[in-house]
């Protein structure tokens, strides 16, 4: 399942790059200064999680999700100046690290955390803290998908078919949330959270 996940995952990230890029709203400094605490936690967690328990995933999978809804429900106070560029603090950092052991592990929602990290610690709106989390996470995504995919047993048509239909949902999700901008994004995390708790 995991597999599927992360190949599912590749497919969106693929998928919703030319969008995002088309917005110009990517702070690149931003981008690959949380490359590497993104990276290295998903990398760790992709090798751990292949010896993890069913039942053990499945209660960091009900955690989550009620840490996302309380990230959610927490006020943003947005600072989108050119001054801001490139920053974060080391706790944002830090929890950015955490981000990459989540979805180097769970392999859901990731995307919704980081960008949820972004927005309370780089004080950026949500447009464009998930266009900016997308650059980080093509790496992440792959690195993580090739561990899991090696220690799978998953046949390459289903791996093939997750990747073609999630890159198919990116490319117009993205266009829609370059069009709509931050309110559908944050609509958005919010439905995904209340899909992880039922």
């Amino acid at each position: 399942v995991l597999a599927l996940n992360r190949t599912s995952d590749l497919g969106v990230v693929f998928g919703a790059l030319k969008g995002y890029l088309k917005s110009k709203t990517i702070d690149w400094k931003l981008a690959f200064i949380v490359f590497v605490p993104l990276c290295l936690g998903s990398f760790i967690a992709a090798n751990i999680v292949v010896r993890m328990s069913d039942a053990f995933l499945r209660g960091m999978i009900v955690f989550g999700a009620i840490v996302g809804m309380l990230l959610l429900l927490k006020p943003i106070k947005p600072r989108t100046t050119a001054s801001g560029k490139g920053k974060i603090s080391w706790l944002g950092l830090f929890c950015m690290f955490l981000v990459g052991l989540w979805d180097g592990s769970i392999a859901i929602a990731g995307t919704t955390f980081g960008v949820l990290i972004l927005v309370h610690f780089a004080n950026k709106d949500f447009l464009e803290d998930r266009s900016t989390d997308l650059i980080p996470a093509i790496p992440e995504t792959i690195i993580t998908a090739a561990i899991l995919i090696f220690n799978s047993n998953v046949s390459v048509w289903i791996l093939l078919t997750m990747f073609v239909s999630s890159f198919i949902g990116a490319w117009i999700g993205a266009h829609l949330a370059v069009k709509h901008g931050s309110g559908l994004i944050k609509k958005a995390m919010v439905f995904i959270a209340i899909l992880m708790i039922a």
